[in-house]
């Protein structure tokens, strides 16, 4: 695999704060990166030192093997970062490397790109400002990209145009890094997601072992009996267990199990289910983030 952006023990303190905790991160050409986190987790800190905008206080960011190649780096702007007494016409040809790529690209984006080009970026929408900032973001010719929170603001048909412009930009031999919270966002755009909490990456999964049907099973049940967490993890089916009240429970399954044996094996412990569901994939993540946040407040 071709790697284009590596993280070695990034940390960034402010004054007394670390808000970054030895971030490491390896991606290769081709992966979109979804980096989930609460505000103030270090998503943006993180995205902004990526871009060489802060300065790590220890650790090292590689591009393409190069020690702080942050030229071949671009970030999205914010709707602040414009110029706002000037044109957005005025704003692509100051603030692109390549007017026309941007223009091209915030045609697929906004079915109003006349009247973005035309306006003064103090009268255009968040929306509007939103799609010319992704644009000129990604008219730059670079190896990684840095959008964060880019659907704010996109309606259904610039987000499905956003998402099909990062699948053709990604194919071609890019990497993003996505910072998002909505979890229909990253299934649609990504291969990879990594949980971010008070600084630090807790934990990643690989979203397409997802689509391949190769991950455990997430279910939700509600049982007849109360019993204990101890319990469950000694059935063989059971890889963990997450009690949501004195009757209910999330269970992920261990692969190759099926839920009539994990049924079974219940039953012979005189404990029947009532009620279940099984979590989709979406579901799942937000379970998975939602138990890392209550694990990290209770630290």
């Amino acid at each position: 695999m071709n790697r284009i952006l590596k993280v070695d023990n990034l940390k960034i303190k402010f004054k007394n704060d670390l808000i970054l905790n030895n971030i490491s991160l390896s991606l290769n050409a081709g992966d979109v990166y979804a980096l989930v986190g609460i505000n103030g987790s270090g998503k943006t800190t993180l995205l902004s030192s990526l871009a060489g905008l802060l300065s790590p206080t220890s650790g090292n960011i590689f591009i393409e093997e190069k020690l702080n190649q942050f030229n071949q780096t671009s970030m999205s702007f914010q709707p602040t970062s414009f110029y706002a007494h000037l044109t957005g016409n005025d704003n692509v040809r100051l603030l692109s490397p390549d007017p026309q790529r941007a223009l091209n690209i915030l045609k697929k984006l906004d079915l109003t790109t006349s009247q973005i080009m035309k306006k003064k970026v103090k009268t255009l929408s968040f929306g509007q400002k939103q799609r010319l900032g992704i644009a000129i973001a990604l008219s730059k010719n670079a190896k990684v990209y840095l959008l964060d929170e880019p659907t704010n603001g996109l309606d259904i048909y610039s987000y499905n145009k956003l998402v099909e412009v990062i699948h053709e930009m990604s194919n071609q031999g890019c990497c993003f890094v996505i910072a998002s919270h909505e979890w229909d966002v990253i299934e649609k755009c990504c291969n990879r997601l990594g949980m971010i909490i008070n600084g630090r990456i807790e934990k990643e999964l690989d979203i397409s072992d997802y689509n391949n049907d190769v991950q455990p099973k997430l279910i939700q049940i509600k049982v007849n009996a109360e019993f204990s967490t101890n319990e469950l993890l000694e059935l063989d089916e059971v890889r963990n267990a997450n009690r949501l009240d004195r009757f209910s429970w999330q269970i992920t399954l261990n692969q190759n199990c099926t839920f009539e044996s994990f049924q079974d094996s219940l039953r012979q412990k005189n404990v029947s289910i009532n009620e279940w569901i099984t979590l989709n994939h979406v579901q799942e993540w937000e379970s998975i983030y939602n138990q890392l946040i209550e694990e990290g407040n209770n630290d």
